[in-house]
């Protein structure tokens, strides 16, 4: 898990959908849904908009606070990327990533 052993995230779930279909040939694309301590709002967003390939950080209502739209360029980009957002700030608790399969 990372940053387990200094309290930077408790708990990490990622969520990939794979099926029988064609490769995917578009850029790779993923929404991560970020869980952050109290108080911590606006530092979070402040530290995950500072990373190039995050299009937005929008405050949601639910059991996540905040969630980032992710293009990157290639599926070891994007990798690089999800992890850099999970690292970025002390004040991320929790994640959960979906990786889009199909954008219409």
């Amino acid at each position: 898990m990372v940053g387990a052993e200094g309290g930077l995230i408790t708990e990490t779930l990622t969520l990939i959908v794979e099926q029988e279909s064609p490769p995917i040939t578009e850029v790779p694309y993923a929404i991560i849904f970020l869980k952050m301590k109290p108080l911590k709002g606006e530092d979070v967003r402040r530290s995950v908009l500072s990373i190039p390939e995050v299009q937005s950080a929008d405050r949601v209502f639910g059991s996540y606070n905040i969630l980032c739209p992710i293009r990157a360029t290639n599926l070891a980009d994007l990798e690089r990327v999800l992890l850099n957002v999970q690292t970025s700030s002390p004040g991320i608790d929790q994640t959960m990533t979906c990786i889009v399969k199909e954008v219409y």
